[in-house]
């Protein structure tokens, strides 16, 4: 149960406390699966403006508690003018896209190649299809874009693993192995992360640009998760495999049905996804994620409310290297 203590949020087990943390250190909290919360613990946290996000003990987002702060309503017109006119919510989705293909090229070349695996031909292809994007003026024709290089880049993806599990393509819905368990775990999270950066804006986060309105669905978190996906969520999940942070023992897999962490791995999960997106391990005077993220809502809302170009989170190699 978590449950407040002075000025600080515990979690406790029966007659046993298991953490406790000062409420000025803690950014957000995260509640999985069975978790009760007291109504104290709930009041300390949004009166310092800490939001609370449920997910299912498999990782499902279920929702969010936020703190009353104040909305720019000036800033949802603009954004709503924005969506409104087709050509400019086109051409940021085309930035977007763009930006999610750069990534994955960056991933793809950065990486220290030791097999025969063709990786140049991948990147060639990418890149053919790259130069496609320009030319595509409707949803359908970005998001195609999008598709064929994201199906590419897996391709090569599948090669970068050196563990016990084999991961030959994407799969969801649900994920069929311990890796593609993993990368939806990975991507709900920082999915979260997004949420909560673009909602502190009091952006209108149900309506995106690349994806589509739907009843329920954040969509313009969806949009600025595709900036980050590569370089936040698949390289951690590419360490955490090859450094054999999971193993078989983290995994339950049924012979058919669904794959899930244990809840050992998936605790060894979050405590590794944690000190990646905090930027614990990250050279002296690089930003983590967490900041990365916020940067990028601060640029966005700069960019709907003033006109100016909108500019992507392109990854290099030395921005943010999170070794674990």
């Amino acid at each position: 149960m978590v449950t407040k203590q002075g000025e600080c949020i515990a979690v406790v087990k029966g007659a046993h406390r298991l953490m406790e943390r000062p409420i000025i250190g803690i950014d957000a909290l995260a509640v999985f699966g069975n978790v009760q919360i007291s109504s104290q613990a709930i009041a300390l946290l949004l009166e310092h403006g800490i939001d609370i996000s449920f997910f299912t003990y498999s990782g499902k987002y279920l929702g969010h508690v936020s703190a009353d702060t104040s909305r720019n309503i000036f800033l949802r017109m603009s954004q709503y003018d924005l969506y409104m006119e087709n050509e400019k919510r086109m051409a940021m989705a085309r930035i977007i896209v763009e930006a999610k293909i750069k990534n994955q090229l960056s991933i793809i070349k950065s990486r220290r190649w030791e097999s025969d695996f063709d990786w140049r031909a991948d990147v060639a292809e990418i890149e053919k299809n790259l130069k496609k994007l320009p030319e595509k003026k409707d949803g359908n024709g970005i998001r195609g874009i999008e598709g064929i290089c994201s199906n590419i880049y897996f391709h090569s993806y599948a090669q970068m693993f050196s563990c016990d599990f084999k991961f030959e393509k994407r799969s969801r819905r649900p994920p069929r192995n311990p890796i593609n368990v993993t990368l939806s775990l990975a991507y709900t999270l920082l999915t979260k992360e997004v949420i909560n950066a673009l909602e502190a804006e009091s952006f209108e986060t149900s309506l995106g640009f690349l994806h589509g309105i739907r009843y329920g669905r954040k969509s313009l978190a969806l949009d600025m998760v595709e900036e980050f996906r590569q370089p936040a969520a698949d390289r951690l999940v590419l360490k955490v495999f090859n450094k054999r942070m999971l193993t078989e023992c983290d995994f339950d897999v049924p012979e058919e049905g669904v794959v899930n962490l244990t809840e050992e791995g998936f605790k060894r999960f979050c405590t590794a996804y944690e000190r990646w997106m905090n930027g614990m391990d990250t050279n002296s005077g690089e930003k983590s994620f967490r900041s990365r993220i916020r940067e990028q809502g601060a640029k966005l809302k700069r960019t709907i409310m003033d006109g100016t170009a909108y500019e992507p989170y392109i990854w290099k190699k030395e921005d943010v290297r999170g070794e674990l």
